[in-house]
């Protein structure tokens, strides 16, 4: 018995131009991790994806992946079950994410479980220097470098104008509901957990240099 894309995806009696799209948007939400169903440029996909997820959930599966829903927020994520896949930050970026994930839950505090909270970069920056310890902040490079690719990954959005001035400290941006997702701690113990493992590689790295 032979087995191809094409006889596969005609097992799930889908129409045929349902049976399409799916190649297409399981590539996306590879590529992409999230799916956001406020995004206009990603919602059709999201509610496709939505409407036959346990189709979506099998297909991924067989290559190692789960789908993940956070029904709030409606945003979609793809995890690797195994460590060939997952993506790997370098340190000052894996801080950023913490960073971002404690002012999340500081300013959602006060907010709709439906609204994401917004920050500003100088609030960012300050919380990056409270965590680190470091007097020090980062350059405006790397913070750029930092932020574009968290941005990418959709977990940030600028609120004033399209482009991300980290020299701005009043910059707004807002935190989508991804950052929770790509940091799923429960307690302030387990962020402090987080905490400890970068203050053992920050040690390490210095003995080393």
């Amino acid at each position: 018995m032979s087995f191809s894309a094409e006889t596969i995806l005609e097992a799930t009696a889908l129409p045929e131009k349902t049976r399409r799209e799916i190649p297409r948007v399981m590539n996306r939400l590879l590529g992409q991790t999230f799916l956001y169903q406020d995004d206009e440029s990603s919602k059709d996909d999201y509610y496709l994806v939505h409407r036959h997820r346990a189709i979506f959930s099998a297909l991924l599966a067989v290559a190692g992946f789960k789908l993940l829903h956070d029904d709030y927020h409606r945003i979609f994520q793809v995890v690797s079950e195994f460590g060939y896949c997952r993506q790997r930050y370098k340190l000052d970026e894996s801080l950023m994410i913490v960073v971002l994930r404690k002012l999340y839950e500081e300013q959602a505090e006060h907010l709709s479980l439906a609204t994401d909270p917004v920050v500003t970069i100088g609030e960012v920056r300050e919380e990056y220097r409270t965590i680190t310890g470091k007097e020090r902040d980062l350059g405006i490079g790397q913070y750029e470098a930092i932020l574009r690719r968290l941005r990418r990954l959709g977990l940030i959005e600028p609120l004033d104008g399209r482009s991300l001035d980290v020299r701005n400290s009043e910059a707004r941006l807002r935190l989508r509901g991804s950052v929770k997702m790509i940091l799923p701690v429960q307690t302030a113990e387990e962020m402090e957990a987080w905490l400890r493992r970068y203050r053992v590689e920050e040690a390490d790295a210095r003995r080393e240099a």
